[in-house]
This record gives C-alpha cells, sequence and structure tokens, in this order.
C-alpha cells in the first residue's frame, strides 16, 4: 500500500474526532470552529507521519499526541519539517488546481478562500487543509462541489489567494 492510501484510509470521521478534541474552557467545552487541520494531523499520526516536531497552536483536551489547531500553521509547518514521502511543496494557481493536479494524490492547501465572521471577501481569511486524491478532497468531490459553490452553499475553492501541494505518492 503506498503512503498516500495508508493516509486515505486512515483520515478520521469528523464525528468521532469532534468528541475527543473539543475547545475546552474553564466553564464551558464546545467544539471548535473548524476541524480540517486536526482531522489532518490525526490522519498524520494514525498514518507514521509524525507531527511531533511541527511549531503550531495544539489541542489540549485529550491524552496522546495533541492535533494542530489552525490550516496555516500545519502548511507553514510542512513546509518547514516536510516528512520524508512528500515532495517539495508547489504553488498552484487557484483557478487552475483541478486541471494542474488532476490525477495526482497529496495534501492540499487553500489559504485565503473563505470569510470568517464580517470579514470582506476581499480581507478573507479562511483557510482549507485537506488530502487530494486524483480529482476530489475528503469531503467531497470536484464536481458536486462546484454545484454547491455556484448556489453559494459552500465558497469557491478557485478563488482562493493561494494554494500549496504537497504531492505524496
Amino acid at each position: 500500500m503506498s503512503k498516500f492510501e495508508q493516509m486515505w484510509n486512515n483520515f478520521p470521521k469528523k464525528e468521532v474526532i469532534k468528541v475527543a478534541c473539543t475547545n475546552k474552557q474553564k466553564d464551558s467545552n464546545k467544539p471548535f470552529s473548524d476541524y480540517c487541520a486536526i482531522m489532518l494531523s490525526e490522519c498524520f499520526i494514525r498514518s507514521g507521519i509524525s507531527i511531533s516536531a511541527f511549531k503550531a497552536k495544539r489541542c489540549w483536551s485529550h491524552k496522546g499526541e495533541k492535533h494542530i489547531l489552525l490550516a496555516e500553521e500545519l502548511a507553514n509547518a510542512l513546509n518547514t519539517s516536510r516528512p520524508a514521502s512528500f515532495q517539495p511543496m508547489k504553488k498552484i494557481s487557484p483557478s487552475e488546481f483541478q486541471s494542474e493536479i488532476s490525477g495526482k494524490t497529496g495534501v492540499i492547501f487553500f489559504k485565503d478562500y473563505w470569510s470568517r465572521g464580517k470579514e470582506s471577501f476581499e480581507s478573507r481569511s479562511g483557510d482549507h487543509i485537506d488530502l487530494w486524491n486524483k480529482d476530489k478532497i475528503t469531503s467531497s468531490g470536484m464536481v458536486m462541489r462546484s454545484i454547491y459553490e455556484f448556489f453559494g452553499v459552500v465558497s469557491d475553492l478557485n478563488k482562493s489567494k493561494e494554494v500549496w501541494f504537497w504531492e505524496v505518492k
């Protein structure tokens, strides 16, 4: 089994991770606002990819290795401490990313593609990091996602400010 197949098979279910990894505070215990970096961290851990040297904010609500909380921090850590099975990061044109990496497998990062809270589209800062499997991310294929994007159900990945890709075979 290839390293990527191992990662794809080890990608966790969000419902399970949301129970284990929470924003535990003195007076409350709520889910985090976003789980993409947490889920990819868990995928790495299950796949034998160490994240212990990655410099990033981490969760604190459970025992064991702590997940990275922020997509951009996980992406930056992959750039500075790239795992052995990862190819060097390539910046890809956001409007062309699907055709440029069609048929490839790896990790993909979408920088600043959605607006948080009251941010304007121009000052958007919401990121996403995920596995890329030939023509889809873990949550959906691109055809279905493009329909959701068209109707405004989800933000358009093609409008990211940057797209980074690490090929993993």
